[in-house]
């Protein structure tokens, strides 16, 4: 892969992290004020992450295919499918906004974030472990994707269970704290051009654990 989408992934890893903070900020935030504004950006703010984080997914299964190159697609594939099912909830929840449809309609591709949440979360599991596993990227980013891995898995499962009070913790970790630290992480990391070791060009650099 070219350091240009690597770059290209890496950027996009960054506006997830701040996407997932927007989002917070407005389903939290502003929503209460002004309940249609904020309800309608967060949905959109939904969508648009659906869409780079396919990137980032894709420029991270590049990085990371040298450590288990099944495992590395199996989280790209799973990945990307997630993202597309997120553009399609956040893009069906704001155009019924739009069309004035008060009705809660439950989306049938991403029901209680099931891709959102459980698919994605077990996607920065396998991500995160791989990268522990390896050493191709530093070992504590994969601790934090496994972290952020668990909370994303709690948040369906009380999503789906309309656990409240399990849903503002674990919902307002993996979207204030705990996801955005590892996007914007991976994307840093992964802005940088791939390391090479001198003496043998073939060769990757490895953080010491």
């Amino acid at each position: 892969m070219t350091n240009s989408f690597s770059r290209f992934g890496g950027s996009s890893a960054i506006l997830v992290g701040l996407l997932s903070i927007a989002y917070a900020l407005f389903y939290l935030v502003i929503s209460r004020q002004a309940p249609f504004i904020g309800i309608l950006a967060s949905w959109i703010i939904l969508a648009a992450s659906g869409i780079f984080s396919s990137a980032a997914y894709v420029a991270l299964y590049s990085r990371l295919k040298p450590a288990g190159e099944g495992f590395a697609l199996w989280a790209l594939l799973l990945g990307v499918m997630a993202s597309m099912a997120t553009l399609a909830h956040g893009a069906y929840e704001a155009l019924l906004m739009l069309a004035g449809t008060t009705q809660e309609l439950p989306s049938q591709v991403d029901p209680a974030g099931l891709a959102s949440f459980f698919i994605v979360g077990i996607v920065a599991f396998v991500f995160g472990w791989l990268i522990v596993e390896s050493g191709l990227l530093p070992t504590r980013l994969g601790y934090v994707g496994i972290f952020n891995a668990l909370l994303l898995v709690v948040l369906f499962f009380a999503s789906a269970a309309s656990a409240q009070t399990l849903i503002l913790i674990s919902g307002g970790l993996t979207s204030v704290i705990v996801g955005p630290i590892w996007w914007i992480w991976l994307g840093r990391e992964l802005l940088q051009d791939r390391p090479e070791v001198a003496s043998d060009p073939g060769t990757e650099v490895r953080y010491a654990r």
